[in-house]
């Protein structure tokens, strides 16, 4: 069964990474979640994409300028703006999370695939996660685009399941043959890479005892083509479209 990951939560839906898109995307059916973590000032693990606040908070300030206490102060819903212009979540008082905050909510039965962002944070992050109900669980999985970041966190816990995302128009067969010397478990492209027809690059996957994931997929009929042949999983903004055209989630 192809997995749905809810893309910072449900990110169409609701303001990305945080506690309100995470919880949407779980009632919306997701199998995992998805989000980013990045180091503040003191050490703490936000959940953020960016390195600064400026896109989801209007807050220019970058992530390692600020200890969380400070983050804590910023309206994590003030810049997400609805098909109608508005913007229903500012002033609502939603927050950047911890990822500790994140790991003691998770739902049974629900992934987490967490993003590495920084270097920096490679270290505290698998502090945080190892040991984890979701690594437990088998549910847990470390990717990045820096491979840097994934080979030292495959390093420090080989115990986790960790996966190389592939920039757009990265060879598919570069990152496959990287992903299996450098010991991880699945390599993640850009889900147009995988063309029309993926079952050579899927096929060549599962020769070499890879999984393969894509990102971001928010078409329908794109989610049921890659699904019909066999893909892991794939990282979306709507979950509630992706379950419509899968069916529901088995639990």
């Amino acid at each position: 069964m192809t997995l749905v990951v809810g893309h910072r939560g449900a990110a169409a839906h609701a303001p990305e990474n945080t506690m309100e898109s995470y919880r949407l995307a779980v009632e919306q059916g997701v199998d995992a979640i998805e989000l980013d973590v990045h180091l503040t000032a003191d050490g703490q693990l936000a959940i953020v994409h960016d390195d600064t606040f400026e896109r989801t908070t209007g807050n220019p300030a970058a992530v390692r300028s600020l200890t969380m206490e400070q983050i804590r102060q910023l309206d994590a819903g003030a810049t997400f703006m609805a098909p109608d212009g508005s913007h229903p979540f500012a002033g609502r008082g939603l927050t950047v999370p911890v990822l500790g905050e994140v790991l003691d909510w998770l739902p049974e039965r629900i992934g987490l695939v967490v993003e590495l962002k920084a270097r920096g944070a490679v270290e505290a992050t698998v502090a945080a996660l190892r040991d984890s109900a979701v690594q437990r669980a088998g549910a847990l999985s470390l990717i990045s685009f820096d491979e840097h970041a994934i080979d030292e966190a495959h390093a420090l816990a080989p115990e986790i399941p960790t996966g190389l995302l592939l920039v757009p128009t990265d060879s598919f067969e570069r990152g496959l043959v990287y992903a299996t010397e450098h010991g991880h478990d699945a390599v993640h492209p850009w889900e147009g890479d995988l063309g029309m027809d993926p079952a050579p690059k899927l096929s060549q996957a599962v020769a070499y005892g890879r999984k393969v994931g894509c990102y971001v997929l928010n078409d329908p009929e794109r989610m049921k083509h890659l699904a019909a042949y066999g893909l892991w999983g794939f990282v979306t903004d709507v979950p509630d479209v992706a379950r419509a055209a899968l069916g529901p989630r088995r639990t």
